[in-house]
């Protein structure tokens, strides 16, 4: 069960990782590919087995054609109370 803000922030990010990756019609492995890491690691940041380190993160972002603003927003949204996302 998730309980802070940084185990929820991170959870999210997983899951619109995992969106982004549908709207581009992108396997993991596809990423996994375009920056550099093996299969594997990648299947375990997302299914949170393990923390991704921030320049994955960055390359993560570019891969997917955003910046690392924008998917952190767009993860973000998805953890904010009902009153705030608005």
């Amino acid at each position: 069960m998730t309980t802070t803000y940084g185990e929820k922030l991170e959870a999210a990010l997983s899951t619109q990782i995992k969106v982004e990756l549908v709207e581009r019609e992108m396997t993991q492995k596809d990423l996994a590919e375009a920056i550099g890491v093996g299969r594997p690691a990648m299947n375990h940041y997302l299914k949170g087995h393990k923390s991704m380190p921030m320049p994955t993160f960055m390359k993560v972002a570019e891969a997917l054609g955003l910046t690392p603003v924008t998917l952190m927003a767009r993860a973000e949204a998805r953890i904010r109370p009902e009153s705030q996302s608005a």
